[in-house]
């Protein structure tokens, strides 16, 4: 999910855990846009919910996501050193939304192939597409190579935390987490992509979302 800390999406980290707790999500990952910053307070701020520290990462060729990251991966290395990165720091390499072609940042085909030994976790489901062709068709390239699918509600406001959910057996470490993912369910459903369409260019015009981290404001 992103929050405020991107430019895209409208969630204020002091209201995830309220909901999150209402509807019985126990993990989240907060993945903005080049920046692990929002991850690391909401952790801070919120002690009772896990947090999985994550970044979407904009490589030269594509848009990679780290989980379990320690540190900020630098936007604009090439796929491959921005994989290798993720890797040094113990994280998992999770590849969201891979043939959406309405997502113009996505990782292209070719370089997906070219980083596919490092990859851990495709997304196969991704709330927010507009046709369910482009989920199949991940799934069934991560069935292929035998990657493990995920389901990423791709969250930019509030009440789509949970459209989709990895039902999975808890874990402690990367490593159980990856294992139990590959074992665990998928619930899906889709949210609403005018809604996530809406809440980015309002954010552009008001001045809300990537100015947070850049400018510190609440």
């Amino acid at each position: 999910m992103h929050t405020l800390y991107s430019a895209c999406a409208e969630t204020k980290l002091e209201d995830i855990e309220g909901y999150c707790r209402a509807n019985d999500v126990d993990v989240v990952s907060i993945t903005d846009h080049d920046s692990i910053a929002s991850a690391l307070e909401l952790q801070r701020i919120s002690p009772n919910l896990r947090v999985i520290v994550g970044s979407e990462i904009k490589s030269r060729q594509g848009e990679i996501v780290g989980l379990f990251l320690k540190s900020e991966i630098q936007p604009g290395l090439d796929a491959l050193e921005t994989c290798e990165q993720i890797k040094r720091q113990g994280g998992l390499v999770y590849i969201p939304h891979p043939f959406d072609p309405f997502k113009i940042n996505r990782l292209k085909r070719k370089a997906l192939m070219e980083v596919l030994d490092l990859v851990d976790i495709i997304e196969v489901y991704n709330a927010k597409l507009i046709t369910p062709f482009y989920n199949i068709t991940a799934r069934r390239f991560a069935d292929k190579y035998g990657k493990v699918g995920a389901a990423g509600s791709d969250a930019h406001y509030l009440s789509a935390i949970d459209v989709c959910v990895n039902e999975m057996d808890d874990f402690s470490t990367p490593e159980e987490f990856l294992c139990n993912l590959r074992n665990g369910r998928l619930v899906t459903r889709r949210s609403g992509v005018l809604r996530a369409w809406y809440v980015g260019l309002r954010n552009v015009l008001i001045g809300e979302g990537h100015h947070i981290k850049r400018y510190g404001r609440r």
